[in-house]
Protein backbone atom coordinates (compact mmCIF):
# COMPACT_ATOMS: atom_id res chain seq x y z
CA UNK A 1 0.00 0.00 0.00
CA UNK A 2 2.97 2.67 0.99
CA UNK A 3 4.91 1.38 -2.27
CA UNK A 4 1.73 2.42 -4.20
CA UNK A 5 1.89 6.40 -2.72
CA UNK A 6 5.35 6.80 -2.24
CA UNK A 7 5.89 9.17 -5.11
CA UNK A 8 3.27 11.49 -3.67
CA UNK A 9 4.10 11.19 -0.49
CA UNK A 10 7.92 12.32 -1.66
CA UNK A 11 6.62 15.06 -3.70
CA UNK A 12 4.54 16.71 -0.98
CA UNK A 13 7.56 16.03 1.41
CA UNK A 14 9.58 18.02 -1.14
CA UNK A 15 7.51 20.84 -1.45
CA UNK A 16 7.01 21.45 2.21
CA UNK A 17 11.13 21.48 3.00
CA UNK A 18 10.76 24.09 -0.06
CA UNK A 19 8.29 26.00 1.67
CA UNK A 20 10.36 25.67 5.02
CA UNK A 21 13.84 27.05 3.26
CA UNK A 22 12.10 30.03 1.62
CA UNK A 23 9.92 31.24 4.46
CA UNK A 24 13.14 31.11 6.90
CA UNK A 25 14.43 33.13 3.90
CA UNK A 26 12.17 36.18 4.19
CA UNK A 27 12.02 36.34 7.74
CA UNK A 28 13.78 38.99 9.33
CA UNK A 29 15.27 38.42 12.50
CA UNK A 30 15.36 41.21 15.59
CA UNK A 31 18.78 42.65 15.76
CA UNK A 32 20.62 41.41 19.20
CA UNK A 33 19.79 44.58 21.20
CA UNK A 34 22.19 43.21 23.96
CA UNK A 35 24.89 44.93 21.56
CA UNK A 36 25.47 48.44 20.93
CA UNK A 37 26.80 49.00 17.35
CA UNK A 38 28.28 52.10 15.80
CA UNK A 39 25.84 54.71 14.49
CA UNK A 40 23.44 52.74 16.68
CA UNK A 41 23.72 56.13 19.14
CA UNK A 42 24.35 60.18 19.04
CA UNK A 43 25.44 62.63 20.83
CA UNK A 44 22.42 65.04 21.63
CA UNK A 45 22.80 68.65 20.24
CA UNK A 46 21.08 71.34 20.46
CA UNK A 47 19.38 72.70 16.90
CA UNK A 48 16.24 74.28 15.16
CA UNK A 49 13.23 72.85 14.01
CA UNK A 50 11.02 74.50 11.54
CA UNK A 51 7.23 73.61 10.74
CA UNK A 52 6.70 75.60 7.44
CA UNK A 53 4.41 75.53 4.15
CA UNK A 54 5.54 74.55 0.90
CA UNK A 55 4.53 75.90 -2.21
CA UNK A 56 5.41 77.44 -5.92
CA UNK A 57 4.61 80.41 -7.44
CA UNK A 58 6.52 82.96 -9.90
CA UNK A 59 8.53 85.63 -9.59
CA UNK A 60 6.40 89.56 -10.16
CA UNK A 61 6.94 92.72 -10.06
CA UNK A 62 5.29 94.56 -6.96
CA UNK A 63 3.76 97.12 -9.56
CA UNK A 64 3.31 97.01 -13.12
CA UNK A 65 0.95 99.63 -14.79
CA UNK A 66 -0.30 99.63 -18.21
CA UNK A 67 0.05 103.18 -19.30
CA UNK A 68 -1.64 104.96 -21.73
CA UNK A 69 -2.59 108.99 -22.68
CA UNK A 70 -5.58 110.86 -22.18
CA UNK A 71 -9.08 110.25 -23.09
CA UNK A 72 -8.95 111.96 -26.57
CA UNK A 73 -10.83 112.95 -30.20
CA UNK A 74 -9.74 111.84 -33.06
CA UNK A 75 -5.90 110.16 -33.99
CA UNK A 76 -2.43 111.88 -33.17
CA UNK A 77 0.37 110.95 -34.31
CA UNK A 78 2.87 109.31 -32.53
CA UNK A 79 5.96 111.86 -33.31
CA UNK A 80 8.82 109.56 -31.15
CA UNK A 81 9.26 106.92 -29.25
CA UNK A 82 12.34 107.99 -26.63
CA UNK A 83 12.81 103.91 -25.03
CA UNK A 84 12.95 100.97 -25.81
CA UNK A 85 11.45 97.01 -24.50
CA UNK A 86 13.77 96.22 -21.51
CA UNK A 87 14.76 99.82 -20.68
CA UNK A 88 15.30 100.85 -16.78
CA UNK A 89 13.36 104.74 -16.35
CA UNK A 90 13.19 106.77 -13.96
CA UNK A 91 10.46 108.23 -12.32
CA UNK A 92 8.96 111.19 -14.29
CA UNK A 93 11.33 109.98 -17.73
CA UNK A 94 9.59 110.65 -21.16
CA UNK A 95 8.84 107.69 -22.95
CA UNK A 96 6.50 108.43 -25.93
CA UNK A 97 5.90 112.50 -27.20
CA UNK A 98 2.92 112.69 -29.79
CA UNK A 99 2.85 115.39 -32.21
CA UNK A 100 2.39 119.08 -30.11
CA UNK A 101 1.77 121.25 -33.95
CA UNK A 102 -2.06 121.15 -33.47
CA UNK A 103 -1.91 121.67 -29.55
CA UNK A 104 0.95 124.22 -29.64
CA UNK A 105 -1.15 126.73 -32.22
CA UNK A 106 -4.10 126.62 -29.85
CA UNK A 107 -1.88 127.29 -26.77
CA UNK A 108 -0.75 130.33 -28.52
CA UNK A 109 -4.28 131.57 -29.51
CA UNK A 110 -5.40 131.04 -26.20
CA UNK A 111 -2.53 132.43 -24.52
CA UNK A 112 -2.98 135.97 -26.94
CA UNK A 113 -6.85 135.85 -25.84
CA UNK A 114 -5.80 135.93 -22.24
CA UNK A 115 -3.41 138.61 -22.95
CA UNK A 116 -5.96 141.01 -24.66
CA UNK A 117 -8.75 139.86 -22.06
CA UNK A 118 -5.66 141.20 -19.54
CA UNK A 119 -5.79 144.63 -21.22
CA UNK A 120 -9.48 145.38 -22.03
CA UNK A 121 -11.52 142.38 -20.45
CA UNK A 122 -14.06 142.23 -17.61
CA UNK A 123 -13.42 140.18 -14.66
CA UNK A 124 -15.13 137.22 -16.08
CA UNK A 125 -13.28 137.58 -19.29
CA UNK A 126 -10.54 137.58 -18.08
CA UNK A 127 -11.48 134.36 -15.79
CA UNK A 128 -12.93 132.65 -18.98
CA UNK A 129 -9.75 133.57 -21.10
CA UNK A 130 -7.29 131.98 -18.18
CA UNK A 131 -8.97 128.90 -17.52
CA UNK A 132 -9.44 128.17 -21.75
CA UNK A 133 -5.79 128.38 -21.64
CA UNK A 134 -5.44 126.41 -18.88
CA UNK A 135 -6.97 123.80 -20.90
CA UNK A 136 -5.20 123.83 -23.56
CA UNK A 137 -1.96 123.84 -21.73
CA UNK A 138 -3.29 120.71 -19.94
CA UNK A 139 -4.24 118.98 -23.54
CA UNK A 140 -0.05 120.29 -24.73
CA UNK A 141 1.33 118.36 -21.27
CA UNK A 142 -0.93 115.29 -22.13
CA UNK A 143 0.89 114.56 -25.43
CA UNK A 144 3.97 113.64 -23.52
CA UNK A 145 4.08 110.18 -21.92
CA UNK A 146 5.88 110.33 -18.73
CA UNK A 147 7.04 107.15 -16.20
CA UNK A 148 4.63 107.22 -13.16
CA UNK A 149 7.39 105.52 -11.32
CA UNK A 150 11.05 104.12 -11.58
CA UNK A 151 11.09 100.71 -13.52
CA UNK A 152 11.26 98.27 -16.51
CA UNK A 153 9.13 98.96 -19.72
CA UNK A 154 8.49 95.36 -20.62
CA UNK A 155 6.21 96.47 -23.82
CA UNK A 156 5.56 98.96 -26.08
CA UNK A 157 2.64 98.75 -28.05
CA UNK A 158 2.84 102.10 -30.41
CA UNK A 159 5.78 102.48 -33.52
CA UNK A 160 6.86 105.97 -34.42
CA UNK A 161 4.70 107.41 -36.93
CA UNK A 162 2.00 105.48 -36.29
CA UNK A 163 -1.41 107.28 -35.08
CA UNK A 164 -2.67 107.07 -31.34
CA UNK A 165 -6.78 107.77 -30.87
CA UNK A 166 -6.84 105.37 -27.06
CA UNK A 167 -5.72 101.99 -25.25
CA UNK A 168 -2.31 100.99 -23.85
CA UNK A 169 0.95 102.53 -25.20
CA UNK A 170 3.28 101.01 -22.97
CA UNK A 171 3.96 98.81 -19.66
CA UNK A 172 6.19 99.19 -16.49
CA UNK A 173 6.93 97.20 -14.40
CA UNK A 174 8.07 98.06 -10.64
CA UNK A 175 11.26 95.88 -10.00
CA UNK A 176 12.54 97.81 -6.85
CA UNK A 177 11.29 94.78 -4.53
CA UNK A 178 9.93 91.36 -5.99
CA UNK A 179 6.54 89.64 -4.51
CA UNK A 180 5.43 86.12 -5.43
CA UNK A 181 1.73 84.80 -5.92
CA UNK A 182 1.53 81.32 -4.28
CA UNK A 183 -1.93 79.11 -3.93
CA UNK A 184 -2.25 77.18 -0.06
CA UNK A 185 -4.81 74.53 0.61
CA UNK A 186 -7.68 76.68 2.74
CA UNK A 187 -7.13 73.88 5.69
CA UNK A 188 -4.11 75.75 6.24
CA UNK A 189 -5.16 79.09 6.09
CA UNK A 190 -5.56 79.33 9.78
CA UNK A 191 -2.41 79.17 10.52
CA UNK A 192 -1.15 81.59 7.95
CA UNK A 193 -0.79 85.18 8.98
CA UNK A 194 0.32 88.50 7.55
CA UNK A 195 4.05 89.03 8.71
CA UNK A 196 5.28 85.26 8.21
CA UNK A 197 8.82 85.02 7.47
CA UNK A 198 9.44 83.12 4.44
CA UNK A 199 12.11 81.63 2.81
CA UNK A 200 12.51 81.17 -0.86
CA UNK A 201 14.67 79.23 -3.45
CA UNK A 202 14.91 79.75 -7.56
CA UNK A 203 16.02 77.86 -9.83
CA UNK A 204 17.48 80.28 -11.93
CA UNK A 205 19.83 81.07 -8.82
CA UNK A 206 21.36 77.55 -7.42
CA UNK A 207 22.86 77.77 -3.75
CA UNK A 208 21.13 81.38 -2.89
CA UNK A 209 18.38 81.59 -0.81
CA UNK A 210 15.82 84.52 -0.41
CA UNK A 211 13.86 86.09 2.19
CA UNK A 212 10.46 87.90 2.60
CA UNK A 213 7.35 87.69 4.35
CA UNK A 214 3.68 87.11 3.25
CA UNK A 215 2.10 90.45 2.65
CA UNK A 216 -1.51 89.77 1.39
CA UNK A 217 -3.97 86.55 2.33
CA UNK A 218 -6.31 86.68 -0.33
CA UNK A 219 -10.19 87.31 0.78
CA UNK A 220 -11.73 84.70 -2.00
CA UNK A 221 -10.79 81.17 -2.75
CA UNK A 222 -10.09 79.14 -5.90
CA UNK A 223 -12.09 76.12 -6.16
CA UNK A 224 -11.43 75.39 -10.22
CA UNK A 225 -9.74 72.35 -9.30
CA UNK A 226 -10.60 69.23 -7.28
CA UNK A 227 -9.05 71.12 -3.86
CA UNK A 228 -10.00 75.01 -3.11
CA UNK A 229 -6.98 77.21 -2.33
CA UNK A 230 -6.56 80.77 -1.11
CA UNK A 231 -3.99 83.37 -3.18
CA UNK A 232 -1.00 84.35 -0.32
CA UNK A 233 1.35 86.70 -1.71
CA UNK A 234 5.02 86.53 -0.60
CA UNK A 235 7.13 90.17 -0.81
CA UNK A 236 10.53 89.32 -1.23
CA UNK A 237 13.34 91.28 1.03
CA UNK A 238 15.13 93.46 -1.28
CA UNK A 239 18.12 91.60 -3.06
CA UNK A 240 21.12 92.42 -4.94
CA UNK A 241 20.41 89.65 -7.63
CA UNK A 242 19.66 89.82 -10.88
CA UNK A 243 16.38 88.17 -10.80
CA UNK A 244 14.37 87.70 -13.80
CA UNK A 245 10.58 88.66 -14.23
CA UNK A 246 8.41 85.35 -14.26
CA UNK A 247 11.04 82.69 -13.00
CA UNK A 248 9.61 79.96 -11.05
CA UNK A 249 10.37 80.26 -7.03
CA UNK A 250 9.70 77.72 -4.17
CA UNK A 251 8.57 79.47 -1.30
CA UNK A 252 8.18 78.11 1.93
CA UNK A 253 5.85 79.62 4.45
CA UNK A 254 7.57 79.74 8.46
CA UNK A 255 4.37 79.34 10.48
CA UNK A 256 6.46 77.99 13.49
CA UNK A 257 10.07 77.85 14.81
CA UNK A 258 12.37 76.76 17.74
CA UNK A 259 16.00 77.70 18.15
CA UNK A 260 18.54 76.72 20.34
CA UNK A 261 16.75 73.64 21.73
CA UNK A 262 17.86 69.97 21.98
CA UNK A 263 16.90 67.86 18.44
CA UNK A 264 16.82 64.82 17.90
CA UNK A 265 15.45 62.44 15.44
CA UNK A 266 11.91 61.47 15.55
CA UNK A 267 12.81 58.25 15.60
CA UNK A 268 14.63 57.74 18.95
CA UNK A 269 11.25 58.98 20.81
CA UNK A 270 8.51 56.39 21.87
CA UNK A 271 5.42 56.43 24.16
CA UNK A 272 4.19 54.64 26.61
CA UNK A 273 1.09 55.21 28.99
CA UNK A 274 0.64 58.72 27.28
CA UNK A 275 4.14 59.74 27.97
CA UNK A 276 7.07 60.06 25.75
CA UNK A 277 10.59 58.13 26.20
CA UNK A 278 14.17 57.97 24.60
CA UNK A 279 16.69 55.61 25.32
CA UNK A 280 19.88 57.07 27.23
CA UNK A 281 22.89 54.84 27.25
CA UNK A 282 24.86 55.38 30.36
CA UNK A 283 28.35 53.40 30.42
CA UNK A 284 26.81 50.71 28.01
CA UNK A 285 23.71 50.89 29.99
CA UNK A 286 20.39 51.50 28.25
CA UNK A 287 17.80 53.54 30.54
CA UNK A 288 14.34 54.60 29.64
CA UNK A 289 14.08 58.44 30.15
CA UNK A 290 10.81 60.33 29.99
CA UNK A 291 11.17 63.47 28.17
CA UNK A 292 8.87 66.50 27.04
CA UNK A 293 8.87 66.67 23.59
CA UNK A 294 8.11 69.70 21.51
CA UNK A 295 7.56 70.91 17.76
CA UNK A 296 8.53 68.14 15.07
CA UNK A 297 9.10 68.50 11.28
CA UNK A 298 8.14 64.44 10.99
CA UNK A 299 11.99 63.69 10.81
CA UNK A 300 13.65 65.68 14.10
CA UNK A 301 11.94 66.48 16.85
CA UNK A 302 12.51 69.29 19.77
CA UNK A 303 12.96 67.94 23.28
CA UNK A 304 11.52 70.75 26.04
CA UNK A 305 12.85 68.58 29.28
CA UNK A 306 14.73 65.16 29.80
CA UNK A 307 17.44 65.13 28.03
CA UNK A 308 20.95 67.50 28.39
CA UNK A 309 23.00 68.52 25.53
CA UNK A 310 25.91 65.74 25.10
CA UNK A 311 23.53 62.98 26.62
CA UNK A 312 24.11 59.37 24.22
CA UNK A 313 20.29 58.08 23.01
CA UNK A 314 19.74 55.06 20.62
CA UNK A 315 18.84 56.58 17.21
CA UNK A 316 16.52 54.26 16.74
CA UNK A 317 13.74 53.07 19.49
CA UNK A 318 11.81 51.16 16.84
CA UNK A 319 11.61 47.95 18.75
CA UNK A 320 10.91 49.89 22.00
CA UNK A 321 8.03 51.12 19.86
CA UNK A 322 7.13 48.37 18.67
CA UNK A 323 7.11 46.44 21.85
CA UNK A 324 4.21 49.54 23.30
CA UNK A 325 2.30 49.42 20.00
CA UNK A 326 3.34 53.57 19.04
CA UNK A 327 5.28 54.99 16.59
CA UNK A 328 9.06 56.18 16.58
CA UNK A 329 8.87 60.08 16.84
CA UNK A 330 4.54 59.46 17.82
CA UNK A 331 3.64 60.37 20.42
CA UNK A 332 0.45 58.83 20.94
CA UNK A 333 -1.01 61.91 22.23
CA UNK A 334 -2.17 65.11 21.65
CA UNK A 335 0.71 68.01 21.56
CA UNK A 336 -0.78 71.04 19.76
CA UNK A 337 1.80 70.64 16.96
CA UNK A 338 1.08 70.43 13.77
CA UNK A 339 2.37 67.46 12.03
CA UNK A 340 1.94 68.33 8.40
CA UNK A 341 3.40 70.31 5.59
CA UNK A 342 6.33 69.90 7.02
CA UNK A 343 9.85 71.26 6.59
CA UNK A 344 13.44 69.80 5.32
CA UNK A 345 15.39 69.93 8.24
CA UNK A 346 18.02 72.12 8.43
Amino acid sequence: MIKKYWKPIVVILVLALALLFVRSRLVVKEPDLAVLRPGMTIKVEKGTVRETISAEGFIEPVHAENLNFPARTGSVKVEKIHVKKGDYVEEGQLLIELDKTEARLSYLQRENAYNRALINGSRNEIEEARLNLELVKNNLVNLDLRAPFSGIITDIYLEEGSYYSSGDAATIKDISRYQIEVSVDESKIPIVKAGLPVEVTLISLPGVKLTGVVSEIGNEANNAHATVTIPVKVLLDEVDYDIKLGVSAQVEIIVNEVKDEIVIPAAAVFSRAGRDYVVKVVDGEREEVPVETGLTDGLRIAIKSGLDVGDEILVNTYFYAQEYGNIPGSTGRSTGVSRVEIGVPR
